[in-house]
């Protein structure tokens, strides 16, 4: 068998070699042709010239940078593979990695390295023994990141996971443990908590957790006390809105424990168990609802 690999000068990782590694390491029998073109648009065309010239199947390895523009460029690309393949009958197995998959540059790299090795195999297994991938049909296989596995139809406990803000410490501190006694009487499981360092930071902090398929809805906990200008009712509106879009946008509930604007110390002092309680009770509640329990 002999397999193309196509990279681009653009990616800031060496997935070509890594592929190349992964190849040699398993399968010493295949010929690998291996080409660097600028960008991913250049990867179509050169797949192409690789399978025409005699490669059974071809590997385009991209990676897609955090603008707008370039994830229409990753279109782009992608159509003219797809086309690439229908003309030649051949597979090419697309592995783009997109900047904003990862958190840092060390999650990056390992989903390029996860992806790359993984699909590695199944460009050469789509030719040499396709009977094998069958082994996995349904299975929830994954690149990039570990597998998600099969639907499982067991019960389980609800998952919740807290963001809470170090701002006002002394009454998120009380505010976190009455969340987790909700947690409990809820019969909820605790999957994750964040510590931000204001309100301000909850909404990005609550969308890492909102990604996260394992996490079913979420409860934010924080303390805006009131001050002699309005910059606390701008915060807390700011953070209400942007959470309200989060929860819809990825269809899972957000119980929103912020006291404020008009708590002096006081007052939020007074109300931080109250608040945080219903805050999990309402994400708990409509997680119900959505889930049909």
């Amino acid at each position: 068998m002999r397999l193309g690999i196509v990279d681009t000068m653009f990616a800031r990782v060496d997935m070509g070699s890594m592929a190349m590694e992964e190849v040699r390491s398993h399968y010493p029998e295949v010929e690998i042709v291996r080409r660097t073109v600028p960008g991913v648009k250049d990867l179509p065309v050169e797949c192409k010239k690789l399978l025409d010239g005699g490669c059974d199947s071809c590997i385009a390895l991209g990676m897609v940078g955090g603008a707008p523009v370039d994830a229409v460029c990753a279109h782009e690309a992608s159509l003219g593979i797809q086309q690439a393949k229908l003309l030649t009958g051949k597979h090419i197995i697309e592995v783009f990695v997109h900047e904003n998959e990862a958190w840092s540059e060390k999650e990056f790299y390992e989903i390029c390295g996860n992806r790359t090795r993984k699909h590695a195999h199944n460009a050469v297994l789509l030719v040499t023994d396709p009977e094998k991938l069958v082994e996995s049909a349904g299975k929830g296989v994954r690149q990039g990141k570990g597998d998600e596995g099969p639907v499982s139809l067991e019960e389980r406990k609800a998952h919740i996971a807290f963001v809470v803000s170090e701002f006002n410490g002394e009454i998120t501190d009380l505010m976190l443990d009455a969340a987790r006694e909700a947690a409990g009487e809820q019969d909820a499981e605790i999957v994750s908590t964040l510590s931000v360092s204001g309100a301000f930071e909850i909404p990005l902090a609550a969308k890492k957790l909102l990604m996260d398929k394992n996490v079913d809805c979420i409860a934010v906990l924080g303390a805006v006390v009131k001050g002699e200008t309005a910059h606390d009712e701008v915060i807390v509106k700011t953070v209400a809105n942007r959470l309200s879009e989060l929860s819809l946008e990825y269809r899972k509930p957000v119980g929103f424990g912020i006291i404020g604007h008009d708590a002096d110390w006081d007052a939020a002092e007074e109300r931080a168990g109250e608040y945080a309680e219903r805050a999990v009770k309402a994400a708990m509640g409509l997680s119900r609802v959505l889930r049909n329990d």
